[in-house]
């Protein structure tokens, strides 16, 4: 039977499995309704090893070529599985046709970064396998860049049937070269979708607004930094690539970390939030003395205030000095992945001030630290290189200072 034929089968039945959307053991005999799958007709239950005898077997030789995209192949309704064996290693798909044309035409600069690797893997106590740094590892140095593994359509994986999902799942890791296919199942997970949703990492393919446009992407290398409520390494993704860098002098010994939360969240919502990843906080700031803990919260709640009234365009609740106030703040809290935000505010606060003197340092400070961040040539860096050439021809010059006076 054509694997087409198999799925249209499967979408004329309301496949009913043993996981009900509260995710509990359903009663032997038992066909649980998921209404999550709104796009199947009337009830009509398959078990999952009916599913299975259907759909073809994911040891069976694949019919494509390695030096070419595969797909779409096992579609159900509009979700395709896509593969290339070779591509920056190799790399599955499973998403609707529309969305795999535009991640196929992305140009990919992937397999990169310091070499050899300024660190290595470890098994860290309390946490399980994480990175650690071999040598000083100044500022800014590019520590990895990689390609996705796997990239799965969030809407389409929430919809679909779990029976269907997890096939799907397994399709797509065996069309991986082995290595890859071992380095993704290697990941912390007890089985391939939880391995997604705790180690992947969102992106948006053609926007953030449209629906579909919303993928978890995984890369497994970049997945074993562990978390820190002030880490020390930085990523952004440019299309599907994700690059880490280091967003501050890392010592030697010391482990490499990102934050799987939002550092300016206060710290018992911090803790809270990461206790849906199975674990305690064990940074040196959750673990510390508690007035310590006190003082950072008060700080945080200070940067939010500050944010929002640089923000507000409508009254007056700044001085030409808040950049100054916001930037120490965000320095004392050692947010480091974050100053390029607080520079480009401080220098657009100066420059509706006025202050061409602070305007011109904080965007210099801004430029550098979103070239790390977002990366040398984002639209972001560049503008703050030109207010730093040219204060007093920047839209904002001055315009605070106007309001005052008036």
């Amino acid at each position: 039977m054509r694997a087409s034929t198999v799925y249209t089968l499967l979408a004329n039945l309301s496949i009913c499995l043993a996981e009900s959307t509260t995710h509990q053991p359903a009663p032997p005999g038992s066909c649980p309704w998921n209404p999550s799958i709104n796009k199947l007709r009337p009830p009509a239950c398959a078990s999952p090893d009916f599913i299975r005898r259907l759909i073809l077997d994911p040891s069976a030789p694949s019919q494509g070529d390695d030096d070419q995209w595969n797909g779409p192949e096992h579609c159900f309704n509009e979700t395709c599985i896509f593969s290339h064996a070779t591509h920056h290693g190799g790399v599955a798909l499973i998403t609707s046709p529309r969305h795999a044309h535009i991640i196929q035409n992305y140009e990919v600069e992937a397999d990169g970064g310091a070499v050899p690797p300024p660190f290595y893997v470890e098994e860290i106590p309390g946490k399980g396998i994480g990175l650690r740094a071999n040598r000083t590892i100044p500022k800014g140095e590019v520590l990895l860049v990689r390609a996705p593994t796997l990239v799965v359509q969030t809407d389409a994986v929430n919809e679909l049937n779990v029976a269907v999902r997890n096939r799907m799942y397994e399709l797509a890791l065996a069309r991986l070269p082995k290595e890859r296919r071992d380095g993704f199942l290697a990941q912390m997970g007890h089985s391939i979708h939880n391995k997604i949703d705790v180690n992947s990492f969102q992106i948006f393919v053609h926007g953030a607004g449209e629906k579909g446009t919303s993928h978890l992407s995984c890369y497994p290398e970049v997945a074993r930094l562990n978390h820190d409520c002030r880490p020390n390494v930085h990523y952004h993704i440019t299309n599907a690539t994700i690059t880490a860098l280091a967003s501050r002098d890392i010592q030697q010994g010391e482990e490499l970390t990102v934050s799987y939360v939002d550092v300016f969240l206060p710290s018992k919502e911090r803790k809270q939030r990461i206790q849906s990843w199975g674990f305690e906080c064990a940074c040196a700031l959750c673990q510390g003395p508690k007035n310590e803990t006190a003082a950072s919260d008060k700080r945080l709640h200070r940067i939010k205030q500050l944010k929002s009234d640089l923000n507000n365009f409508k009254e007056l609740l700044v001085s030409a000095d808040t950049g100054a106030e916001f930037t120490s703040l965000h320095e004392e809290e050692n947010l480091h992945a974050h100053l390029g935000s607080a520079y480009t505010r401080a220098a657009l606060n100066s420059a509706l001030f006025g202050d061409e003197e602070r305007a011109r340092e904080y965007a210099r400070r801004a430029a550098r630290e979103l070239a790390i961040e977002k990366g040398e040539n984002s639209p972001d860096a560049q503008a703050m290189r030109s207010l730093a050439e040219d204060p007093k021809g920047h839209w904002t010059w001055g315009k605070r200072r106007k309001e005052r006076e008036g």
